[in-house]
């Protein structure tokens, strides 16, 4: 697939009913599946500079709005992270999705985390894009002052995107779903989690620090780490083509190793 063809599949909505919910999701190319999912207040539409071309280079790329955000319907006080991870499965079942490449980007990371624990039948490979969710001291208050600071490195680019798909999630909603994810503790889903895990992090990033990412690759069976030099923390958009080449190549070792076996 082209890659003009491609970013006009992805700009088209599509929707599928998941119980009595109507969820919103894009999808682009045909090939190995990879789930981009989206971190807290945004969409699928975050992912405009990834599922073109990662669908180009030969990967069928989804990206669900989650319940309550985006146009998808949800609770107005929000899901927690476990929930959040059902709700992603359930979203699998309707479309009919075998095991993919589920690829999370900050409290995101926290839900394809349960996902892999949960349901590893699933997941073939997880890829996590400035991940939250390791404990620490002051866990809140670092991630509070993080996302401040955060915001005077990104693109301006991504300002209006950002605070349109904020508005439309609403303060409360956002305020709930921050909080359980605050509260979700990682360490102990990590030693079940026996897939290929490549955690990414940009070195701007002052929500994730390096030491934290290090922590987390560490803790995972199959874990790897890379810092990507100059990405803030929305790192899927500020260094677009840095990300998007390591999900094309862990894809595809993902893929030789399931022809190998």
């Amino acid at each position: 697939m082209e890659i003009g063809e491609a970013a006009a599949t992805w700009a088209g909505s599509r929707w599928v009913m998941v119980g009595d919910n109507r969820v919103r999701y894009r999808e682009a190319g045909d090939g190995p599946a990879v789930v981009l999912v989206h971190g807290l207040g945004v969409s699928a539409d975050y992912w405009f500079r990834n599922g073109p071309p990662l669908a180009a280079a030969g990967l069928r790329v989804l990206a669900p709005d989650l319940p309550g955000f985006g146009q998808t319907p949800g609770p107005s006080d929000g899901l927690t992270v476990e929930e959040q991870a059902r709700a992603l499965l359930e979203w699998g079942d309707a479309l009919g999705l075998g095991p993919a490449v589920y690829v999370g980007h900050s409290l995101s990371c926290q839900t394809v985390l349960h996902l892999a624990a949960e349901y590893p039948e699933r997941v073939r490979a997880l890829i996590l894009a400035a991940p939250t969710g390791m404990d620490g001291p002051h866990r809140r208050w670092h991630q509070a002052w993080g996302l401040f600071l955060d915001a005077w490195r990104e693109p301006w680019a991504l300002f209006p995107l950002v605070a349109a798909a904020y508005l439309r999630a609403g303060p409360y909603r956002y305020w709930k779903t921050w909080r359980a994810g605050a509260e979700d503790s990682l360490l102990p889903l990590l030693p079940q989690i026996r897939v290929p895990a490549l955690v990414i992090v940009g070195t701007r990033d002052p929500v994730v620090r390096e030491a934290d990412a290090r922590k987390l690759a560490g803790a995972l069976p199959m874990g790897k780490l890379a810092m990507v030099p100059g990405a803030a923390h929305a790192v899927i958009f500020d260094r677009s083509g840095e990300f998007n080449e390591l999900v094309i190549t862990t894809s595809a070792e993902v893929r030789k190793c399931g022809s190998a076996d």
